[in-house]
């Protein structure tokens, strides 16, 4: 294309001469309808992220490997499997994340409910043998 105007050779006009391709400055009028000479404005499409299913992975992970995590394990498998279908279902995958999220909360609340039980007990425990008897 020389970039002086008129179509480059063996072009042909997508719209069957409609005048949807034109510029609005070579005064050709849209089709009623559409307030623009290119036709309707097209709505942008977010690209899928998959950051929060990644960390939600990682999370559920690591509570397993820290803290008593029961909850942990099917948190990283929803993680996991969401993983696999963010790009062919999004909506799934999300659903699937925050139900990752949750049992990661709720893993973490329990690993807390049982530390907290086991120091109760730790300080309340009897020794259990008498100092300074010698035996």
């Amino acid at each position: 294309m020389s970039g002086y105007g008129g179509t480059p050779p063996g072009w042909q006009d997508p719209y069957g001469g409609q005048g949807w391709s034109q510029t609005p400055y070579s005064g050709a009028q849209p089709p009623p309808g559409y307030p623009y000479a290119y036709g309707p404005p097209g709505v942008p499409v977010r690209p899928t992220s998959n950051a929060s299913t990644t960390a939600c992975l990682v999370c559920n992970i690591a509570s397993v490997l820290l803290c008593c995590g029961v909850l942990a394990v099917p948190g990283a498998i929803v993680s996991a499997i969401a993983m696999g279908r963010v790009h062919n279902d999004p909506e799934s995958a999300r659903k699937l994340t925050i139900a990752g999220w949750i049992l990661f909360g709720l893993s973490v609340v329990c690993g807390i409910v049982i530390a907290v039980i086991y120091f109760i007990f730790l300080l309340n425990a009897d020794s259990g043998y008498e100092s300074g008897t010698g035996i």
